[in-house]
């Protein structure tokens, strides 16, 4: 987990650091720096931030840069550095480092720090295009399966060169150079579509496991439906082959892994009777899409736990938990169910609030872990911290 974090001008933290537990709650005003923090550990963690992409937007009035500095200490000690740094034009330089020295991608970061976010942005993931979905399946294959990252690295660069090619003045006089890339991006394509449905399998299971503590009334509803972006029972290059004027048409691949989406499903009945399959979000309230949210991340979290404990994922310690106001728009079942779900794995948390009585719920949820477990409490007991912050300042008010 990590033990320390330095964070210098990001939004209004100026300068702060921070030592912290296993759970650990910041409570704190809108506009206080609570969830600045949680900003400061998923731009570690991601290269970018979950609020804004631009970093002279989250980077400090009349400053050029901001660093976040972490150590960590899961089964061995390391740290990890992020520095982004503005040009004279507004736009940024990063800078990476792993235990001090240079890291030459973002992905040495990321795999050493792996995290899962919950926040209320996070609403529109279900409405939002394709990529943020097939992100939250791609996470779990970037974290479990050695090999995914390599291969959607080569997928990315064959498609950029694709599309470039298919711009290209008279491409039709370069259509075998086209069907070579084709043959390629058709593999990777494969590769890529195996390990997700691979994933995707194993999460179905957890996910519906998920909305039966979540969302009782839809169990056996709800469920999570796989779309490949291609026709994967032909080989990729075949079905381009066939498009290819289309695409250069368009200027842009139109089919591929590129394209692919999770769906979430929601099983209805008309008033005829007649069973239906439709888009969750066209259905649940805004509560609810929260909660279906939440399994949405639950699940990855209770699936990577799991399979880590059974020594089956390419990571070798748990992912850190950031939960930004975390009583927003659920009710206290709700939140009891979240709280009681991530205290009983063996991640880090680090939970936003403005409610202070969230202590004493996570006092009482530590509490019950200890005396349901056969083991002494010196073994059970999880480390926890209390933080108020006011005006980018920190101050540590309750450990254990």
């Amino acid at each position: 987990m990590i033990d320390r974090i330095h964070i210098h001008h990001l939004r209004n933290l100026s300068q702060a650091s921070l030592s912290f537990a296993k759970c650990n709650l910041i409570f704190g005003d809108n506009g206080s720096g609570k969830t600045s923090l949680l900003e400061a550990v998923f731009l570690l963690s991601r290269g970018k931030s979950f609020r804004h992409h631009e970093p002279k937007r989250y980077i400090s009035h009349h400053q050029q840069a901001c660093t976040i500095w972490a150590s960590t200490n899961f089964q061995e000690q390391c740290t990890l550095a992020i520095q982004k740094q503005l040009d004279g034009t507004g736009k940024s330089d990063t800078l990476l480092k792993f235990n001090e020295q240079t890291a030459q991608s973002q992905s040495v970061l990321s795999f050493h720090l792996p995290t899962v976010l919950i926040d209320p942005s996070s609403m529109s993931l279900l409405d939002e295009g394709s990529g943020s979905r097939r992100q939250l399946l791609d996470w779990l294959a970037f974290h479990v399966k050695p090999e995914f990252y390599h291969q959607w690295l080569q997928y990315q660069r064959l498609l950029k060169q694709r599309n470039s090619l298919l711009k290209y003045p008279n491409i039709q006089h370069r259509i075998n150079e086209l069907t070579a890339w084709d043959v390629q991006l058709s593999h990777y394509a494969q590769a890529l579509h195996e390990h997700r449905v691979s994933m995707f399998d194993e999460w179905q299971v957890v996910f519906a496991q998920m909305v039966t503590k979540l969302l009782p009334n839809y169990a056996d509803k709800i469920s999570l439906q796989y779309l490949a972006g291609f026709d994967t029972t032909q080989p990729l290059s075949q079905t381009l082959s066939a498009r290819v004027m289309q695409d250069i048409e368009l200027g842009y691949t139109r089919i591929g892994a590129h394209r692919a989406d999770v769906g979430v499903i929601l099983k209805t009945t008309n008033d005829d009777g007649q069973k239906l399959r439709e888009q969750a979000t066209h259905i649940l309230s805004r509560g609810e899409k929260k909660l279906l949210i939440t399994a949405l991340r639950l699940s990855q979290l209770s699936l990577i736990c799991t399979l880590l404990s059974q020594g089956k994922s390419a990571i070798t310690h748990p992912p850190v938990v950031l939960i930004d106001d975390i009583d927003a728009e659920l009710d206290d079942a709700a939140t009891n169910i979240l709280l009681d779900t991530v205290l009983s794995l063996p991640c880090q948390s680090i939970i936003s609030t403005l409610n202070a009585d969230i202590h004493s719920q996570i006092l009482m949820h530590l509490q019950t872990l200890e005396q349901s477990s056969d083991l002494p409490n010196s073994q059970t007991a999880t480390s926890y911290k209390m933080f108020h912050v006011k005006q980018g300042e920190f101050a540590e008010i309750y450990a254990q």
